[in-house]
């Protein structure tokens, strides 16, 4: 065997345009940021505002629809999941220690970090973020570092990783599929409330700038709608989904044994064209200026609407520590949420009962790292010296105006 022999070029670039697609949609459409960690974290450490509030309701139908793409496209074709290299030389099998110590540093790193191999890599590469190409080289030296010390021949293999194991309950069961269901199944409904809710006539009380952005909200709906089908569909189809893709491309120790797999250079690679491609119509972010680019969404009023685009340029603790932890966790599971979301939507129990689990207390103890550094530098700063701010992700809050180590970008938090 060689790498050719794992190496799904077309596939890989196919799927990865189709989730740099699905972003674009997000982008022009919505003026919103893909970024699949902080979609998930939102329910957890935010569900009130991500529930209830109309700005953030798109996400309940993002969701949703990535969800009914998933369970279809496995109903269509349920062979689509099968790993046939998962326990090979150098793709072992992931233990419960090593997915509960990866999902939670993951939560952790990519809330600190704010964002992901979507949020940073395929949306802040795009823009020529310098924060996302210092975090996604973090999370990839890490990634890297961890899952090839994690092989057979490392020194944390034994603590996280197994060389044989019975690979059926790795699959999907009938509790762990009805689970899956169930919670899928919620969030459909509650994307369906959110959207006669966002049709109800507004209220008496309601401000004319109140009434102007629910009216906007409306309108992200089918787009938001589309941008989960595609990056649903451009997950599977990448592979991405399948766990020797990932830890094939992780685990440096195969490139001597020459069964190493580049398939993510391609879907990173593909996904970032096409997202690079949809900055080139936002005015601001443009490399290329043009008479086509737009300074509003196309859903959205001009009064009101705007692209919800990070700008933070500082380069901090938070984003490299962040980074590195979540590469660690990368690395150690071999899961990043974009895929890890589909596979508990596909009754995967390791993912659904083991990962995402604490994925969430990852990502809720990152939340309350950050909200502790905010108010630490509030409290040591005097009015003059605080400002209020508009972050891209619409949460306002204070930051010093010299220390910005805690400020959110917004990569993570669409």
């Amino acid at each position: 065997m060689s790498s050719l022999d794992y190496f799904t070029p077309v596939t890989g670039l196919i799927g990865g345009c189709l989730i740099g697609l699905s972003a674009a949609a997000l982008l022009i459409g919505n003026g919103d940021i893909l970024g699949a960690s902080g979609i998930a974290s939102s329910f957890v450490v935010t569900p009130k505002e991500t529930l209830l509030q109309s700005k953030n309701q798109w996400k309940l139908v993002f969701v949703g629809v990535f969800f009914l793409t998933c369970r279809v496209y496995i109903t269509i074709w349920p062979d689509s999941l099968v790993d046939s290299r998962l326990g090979s030389p150098g793709i072992p099998y992931v233990s419960s220690a090593g997915t509960l110590v990866g999902g939670f540093l993951v939560g952790i790193g990519t809330k600190l970090g704010n964002g992901c191999t979507t949020g940073h890599g395929i949306c802040g590469m795009a823009r020529f973020s310098i924060r996302s190409f210092v975090g996604v080289g973090s999370f990839m030296l890490s990634g890297v570092v961890t899952a090839s010390v994690c092989d057979s021949d490392g020194l944390l293999f034994k603590y996280f990783h197994l060389t044989e194991a019975d690979g059926s309950v790795y699959l999907p069961n009938r509790t762990s599929t009805i689970i899956s269901s169930v919670i899928g199944s919620l969030i459909v409904v509650a994307g369906i409330l959110s959207f006669f809710y966002l049709h109800r006539e507004p209220s008496e009380s309601a401000t004319e700038d109140e009434k102007k952005q629910e009216k906007n909200d409306k309108k992200k709906v089918i787009v938001s709608m589309t941008s989960g089908f595609l990056f649903s569909i451009g997950l599977v189809i990448s592979q991405m989904t399948l766990f020797s893709k990932i830890y094939g491309f992780l685990n440096l120790n195969l490139i001597p044994e020459g069964t190493w797999d580049p398939t993510l250079l391609m879907v990173m690679g593909g996904g970032f064209f096409v997202s690079f491609l949809s900055y080139q119509f936002v005015t601001d972010f443009a490399v290329f200026k043009n008479s086509y680019s737009i300074e509003c969404p196309l859903t959205q009023n001009t009064e009101c609407g705007k692209f919800s685009v990070p700008r933070n340029k500082v380069i901090d603790a938070n984003l490299i520590i962040g980074e590195v932890l979540f590469g660690i966790g990368w690395g150690t599971a071999g899961w990043c949420p974009g895929p890890a979301m589909w596979l508990a939507f596909a009754g995967y129990p390791y993912l659904l009962y083991r990962w995402w689990p604490m994925f969430f207390v990852g990502a809720l103890i990152g939340e309350q790292i950050k909200t502790f550094q905010t108010r630490k530098i509030s409290a040591g700063t005097g009015p003059e010296e605080t400002k209020q701010v508009e972050p891209e992700d619409n949460e306002t809050f204070c930051i010093n105006s010299i220390s910005n180590n805690v400020q959110n970008d917004g990569s993570e938090d669409v």
